[in-house]
């Protein structure tokens, strides 16, 4: 059953769940209220009674000037005392008569509604205490405000309560009945004649109508926990499907790409964030699977371009060691080709670092005029036999944010290129321009230009025609630094008119990519 959950909602949908009902149930706390408040209402109704059987004691204690104990006024007086109390007052002498009777004519407002046996009946037994009063169990009775409410209980002298009362001091009681959660309350408050209980004044109220009101609200309470409950689970579990199943179905993706499966596809699920989250996954997937073959690739190129002199050097090496440098020419030869060998190796360090740093490059971007910059490449760039020009389409400045020592790295790589492939006396021409969204940097020689045969490879690393100097990363350097400032490097195609080649490094004026 748990794993079925598990494989249901997952561990996170299965929280939700648990949360979700830890919320709802958090009312259920109302139910223990409730009854703390009954508790309150009873004690209330309690002192209410006192107070009514006071006062009730107060018209009827006898003076000079009242009239006789059980008079038909004290019984008129003792019926609108209790009218619209739902109580039952009488007044019992010491032999047990009832003197008067509130419902000596029959309950004013006819029988106490019936109460559902929701909260079951006390353990009580009888004579035992509960919550401080006296409680004992009475026989099944009527409803009805009628002597029948004492059958099974002692009689009214022999009642606890009402003996305690005719020592002179104020009594309650508490009863409750067999097979129903009715609770009456008893109080019995003595009745002086000169010093002399003469009489008790007691008074009987039933809790039907208190209990009924607390059952209604127990039970629509009940009613709304049990819909919401139903209404939390539901949602959990679609909350709970929607949310765990697309994030499993990543967890398997990324596990398989962990072991090594570099192709294992990444499900695009879900909606709203968990789609957003699916999607920057698959991205990251892609570029790092795109590094990852970079980074194979680029080892590659690097063992085979330093393979070539580590092997001459090698070999130089060893012919030395076997005699070869007995014979000064020999010796000499092979130190200057070793020392050839050393510098290409050099050449070859110093430019890998450069493109590395590049790539990886956190230099912030500066606000930069590209003409004034341009123009300052051309001059550290141009020889004595060759002369670097710059034109522009606008005598304004040029303003972007650019990264300025990589941008200065690539323009001296292609003005570079442009002066050891031009005829000694021939002009590199350097062309700025300009528009709202990009600006465009053409640098042109009069070479002999790039063949077809080389210009797909042309910007592949450690690709040259140049089998003497060059390192077949200028061109590389030069496209990444157009890369980081949303641009790119291209080469223009041949023009029979216009000898030599033509490269053209576009920036982007929307941004420095970081």
């Amino acid at each position: 059953m748990r794993r079925w959950v598990r494989r249901l909602l997952g561990r996170i949908g299965l929280r939700l769940l648990l949360v979700n009902l830890l919320v709802v149930l958090v009312p259920v706390a109302g139910l223990e209220f409730a009854r703390l408040y009954e508790r309150q209402l009873l004690g209330a109704l309690e002192r209410d009674m006192r107070h009514q059987a006071v006062l009730i004691r107060r018209m009827l204690e006898v003076g000079p000037e009242s009239p006789a104990l059980g008079s038909e006024t004290q019984q008129e007086v003792l019926r609108l005392a209790a009218a619209d109390t739902r109580t039952r007052v009488r007044v019992i002498t010491r032999d047990g008569d009832v003197l008067l009777d509130s419902h000596r004519d029959g309950a004013p407002e006819g029988p106490e509604p019936h109460v559902p046996s929701l909260l079951g009946t006390p353990s009580v037994a009888p004579g035992s205490l509960t919550n401080g009063r006296y409680v004992a169990r009475a026989g099944d009775f009527s409803a009805q405000w009628s002597d029948a409410h004492d059958e099974g209980w002692p009689d009214l002298p022999a009642r606890a309560e009402v003996a305690r009362a005719f020592t002179g001091e104020r009594a309650s009681f508490t009863r409750v009945r067999e097979r129903s959660p009715e609770v009456l309350l008893f109080v019995a408050e003595p009745v002086f004649e000169e010093r002399r209980v003469v009489a008790v004044v007691y008074v009987v109220r039933s809790t039907q109508p208190v209990l009924l009101e607390l059952y209604r609200i127990r039970r629509g309470l009940i009613s709304v926990l049990s819909v919401a409950i139903v209404f939390t689970v539901l949602i959990s579990l679609a909350l709970g499907w929607t949310i765990s199943r697309p994030l499993s179905r990543l967890s398997r993706a990324a596990r398989r790409i962990a072991r090594g499966d570099r192709d294992a596809p990444v499900p695009i699920v879900g909606s709203g964030e968990i789609r957003e989250l699916s999607e920057s996954f698959a991205t990251m997937t892609r570029e790092l699977d795109g590094r990852l073959r970079y980074i194979s690739d680029f080892a590659a190129d690097v063992a085979h371009e330093f393979k070539s002199p580590l092997t001459s050097i090698r070999g130089a090496a060893e012919l030395l060691g076997e005699g070869a440098a007995d014979d000064p020419d020999a010796r000499q030869r092979f130190l200057h080709n070793i020392e050839l060998d050393v510098q290409r190796l050099d050449r070859l360090v110093s430019r890998l670092l450069e493109l590395s740093r590049i790539e990886a490059s956190q230099e912030p971007k500066v606000s930069r005029d590209l003409l004034a910059l341009v123009t300052d490449v051309a001059t550290r760039a141009s020889t004595p036999d060759h002369v670097v020009r710059v034109d522009a389409d606008t005598g304004a400045p040029i303003t972007l944010a650019v990264r300025e020592t990589d941008l200065v790295t690539a323009l001296l790589n292609l003005c570079d290129n442009a002066v050891r492939f031009s005829p000694a006396g021939e002009q590199v021409a350097v062309r700025v321009s300009a528009d709202a969204h990009e600006a465009q940097i053409e640098v042109r020689d009069r070479g002999p230009g790039v063949p077809e045969a080389h210009r797909a490879r042309i910007f592949d690393r450690f690709f040259t025609t140049d089998s003497e100097d060059g390192t077949g990363l200028g061109l590389a350097i030069a496209s990444a630094v157009a890369l980081a400032h949303g641009g790119t490097l291209t080469l223009r195609p041949n023009d029979e008119a216009r000898p030599g080649a033509c490269f053209v490094l576009t920036l982007s004026r929307d941004s420095v990519r970081g």
